[in-house]
């Protein structure tokens, strides 16, 4: 979407406003050359995409923090506190909500998208070589959280799915790294 909206914008000599109206002068543009469904169209399903991500995010991320206090304080499975509207699933979700509202005072939105392009650049190498690791375990021992840590030989990566999470690591490592590189070379 952002090569699609970069380049619409570059054929047409436009420069977006960094505020918060950067979106509707974007749609705009498509208006302008597409009729004025294209542009209702854009800004739909932008708001569809932004509210389904955060949705999922808010529901998914509060969950995985839920279970994993659980797992530390070695309750049960299915404890209450452990579930959607438990204890530390609305703790988690209050975290993800309210401190991130305090970076719209900087009014720069742009930055932040960029600057969650980094980030994310940095975390999926660390998802794509704990899927290696998680899911081609062949021995161990019991832990509290699971019977065995052992993953059943039908249920391992095969060796596409293991050359596809080494080259996503590899990928997002050379893009952290290029990221951060590009984000730190003005302070340097």
């Amino acid at each position: 979407m952002l090569v699609v909206g970069a380049e619409l914008l570059y054929s047409a000599g436009i420069a977006i406003d960094s505020g918060d109206q950067g979106l509707v002068q974007l749609s705009d543009v498509l208006d302008e050359r597409y009729g004025q469904v294209f542009g209702t169209v854009f800004l739909v399903g932008f708001f569809a995409a932004s509210l389904s991500s955060l949705i999922g995010v808010w529901s998914g991320v509060s969950l995985m923090f839920a279970d994993f206090v659980g797992n530390l304080r070695g309750l049960p499975s299915g404890h209450p506190d452990t579930r959607t509207g438990g204890r530390w699933f609305r703790a988690y979700l209050l975290w993800l909500t309210f401190p991130p509202m305090l970076l719209l005072l900087l009014d720069r939105p742009v930055g932040l998208i960029l600057a969650y392009g980094a980030l994310g650049a940095i975390f999926m190498p660390f998802l794509a070589v704990t899927l290696l690791i998680l899911l081609n375990r062949s021995g161990g021992g019991a832990t509290a959280a699971t019977e065995t840590s052992v993953v059943p030989p039908q249920w391992r990566n095969g060796w596409v799915s293991n050359a596809g999470l080494a080259l996503c690591a590899v990928l997002f490592v050379a893009l952290a790294v290029n990221e951060l590189r590009e984000l730190l070379t003005p302070y340097v």
